[in-house]
């Protein structure tokens, strides 16, 4: 009986994991919010602001965890939406931002290539 498997799976638990520290770092990056001088409300309007990128990566990790090639799709997505209005709303965009989205990026397409190439695989 020949089955379709959905992927590698050592390398979907290797992207998992990698998506879940880039979700760490980006949520690590929100600590800059605590200054001297905030109110309560400004500090937890800040964090929910700066985590907000963390959030959605989290719903797609979620997505992903179950259907590889709609959580890559969506990463994908996601992080070319947010490079684009940082593009826009940063006066000097830098380098380190692009490396910094790149990541996910690679993650994405990664998702994308483990579904279509490597769970094409057959098993008798």
């Amino acid at each position: 009986m020949k089955t379709n498997l959905p992927g590698n799976i050592y390398i979907s638990w290797i992207l998992r994991i990698l998506l879940i520290i880039i979700i760490l770092v980006f949520a690590l990056f929100s600590l800059d919010v605590f200054e001297d001088g905030k109110g309560i409300w400004e500090i937890i309007a800040d964090l929910f602001m700066h985590n907000l990128p963390s959030l959605v990566m989290i719903i797609i990790l979620f997505i992903a965890w179950r259907n590889e090639l709609m959580g890559g799709v969506l990463l994908l997505l996601g992080v070319i939406g947010f490079g684009i209005f940082l593009f826009f709303k940063i006066d000097n965009f830098m380098y380190g931002t692009v490396i910094m989205l790149g990541i996910p990026f690679l993650i994405g397409i990664m998702f994308v290539i483990n579904h279509y190439l490597l769970g094409k695989k057959q098993t008798n």
